[in-house]
């Protein structure tokens, strides 16, 4: 029974499922009333068959992701639309690693992946925005 609870697989999708629920609540409780809520949440993953995500949306959102390398050789670069692309840095093998960052209206945000990398995205925004991942 132990054992069955030291893979990292089980391990990444329970952590990768309470950080996601978490943010969500977390998220929903600081909205002001008079403030629209970020209620439409897409959530994309953990497998990847392509080299990345592109996300948008045409309302203000938020890009929150959980990933994990399952090799040595990964690089990951994180391409906004307004504010370039990040450098590539690498993942540490076999841990969970997260970041948010947020994109203006009608603006893209891409995640380019190279080697063993899987996780989750999760896009939240605006009730009504229309909105998506796609995997490319």
């Amino acid at each position: 029974m132990l054992s069955f609870f030291s893979r990292p697989s089980v391990l990444f999708v329970s952590a990768a499922t309470v950080i996601i629920v978490f943010t969500i609540v977390i998220t929903a409780s600081i909205q002001s009333s008079t403030m629209e809520t970020f209620s439409q949440v897409i959530t994309v993953g953990p497998v990847w068959t392509g080299a990345g995500w592109i996300c948008t949306s045409d309302a203000d959102y938020m890009l929150h992701a959980i990933l994990i390398a399952y090799s040595e050789d990964n690089e990951l670069t994180i391409a906004h639309t307004a504010r370039g692309s990040q450098p590539d840095f690498e993942l540490t093998p076999y841990e969970m690693q997260s970041f948010s960052i947020g994109g203006r209206a009608d603006s893209s945000i891409t995640i380019f992946r190279s080697g063993a990398i899987t996780g989750y995205i999760t896009l939240q925004t605006t009730s009504g925005a229309t909105a998506s991942c796609i995997e490319h």
